[in-house]
């Protein structure tokens, strides 16, 4: 049977190759105290309560001036927008909480 008549196959390999975004890493804050806080729930189960003991545990220490809180809608979605860009203008670091 000549194989001009038999159907071929394309193959496509099923891998993506990684990319690797270019970042670079924030400056390192010289001190913590008297610093604008930002904590970032991200609704699992507990991330409130971690979040919040380990800002007072911080602030008895360092005596922040401000501290600003927001949670996502859920574990698997992101933070939206504006609590993203309240949070870079307003904090000085911002503590992300996973809970469960």
């Amino acid at each position: 049977m000549p194989t001009d008549s038999v159907p071929k196959l394309v193959l496509i390999s099923p891998v993506n190759e990684a990319t690797v975004a270019e970042s670079a890493l924030a400056p390192r804050l010289s001190s913590l105290r008297g610093k604008r806080v930002g904590l970032l729930d991200n609704s699992k189960s507990k991330a409130d309560n971690m979040l919040d003991t380990v800002a007072a545990i911080l602030n008895a220490r360092y005596s922040f001036t401000n501290i600003v809180h927001h949670r996502k809608p859920s574990a698997s979605k992101p933070a939206a927008p504006e609590a993203i860009k309240e949070l870079a203008s307003t904090c000085d670091l911002v503590i992300v909480g996973v809970g469960d």
